[in-house]
């Protein structure tokens, strides 16, 4: 899901849905792997050659090449390097 706008919600006496939008580009770059299931947020970058994990919420910018996931997603490494699965992670806890 790629979420391009939010609403607007700062005043009390005006519904949400009559105070507008706020509109952001996202950017994906080339060769960027997007697992099932991800939300990617308003004003975002992923980028080139990044790889999101299965059901991550990104809400900032990722860096070229990253492995990241996450609610909110994180970079847990860098492609070309050793990369504990998500789950390897969850177990160490």
């Amino acid at each position: 899901m790629i979420i391009a706008a939010n609403h607007v919600f700062a005043q009390r006496d005006m519904p949400i849905r009559k105070q507008g939008l706020d509109r952001r580009d996202i950017r994906i770059e080339d060769d960027v792997w997007i697992g099932g299931g991800v939300s990617i947020a308003a004003g975002v970058s992923i980028g080139k050659g990044s790889v999101i994990g299965a059901r991550s919420v990104v809400t900032r910018d990722i860096p070229p090449y990253s492995v990241a996931v996450g609610a909110p997603a994180r970079r847990i490494g860098e492609r070309g390097e050793t990369v504990l699965s998500y789950a390897m992670l969850n177990e160490s806890k």
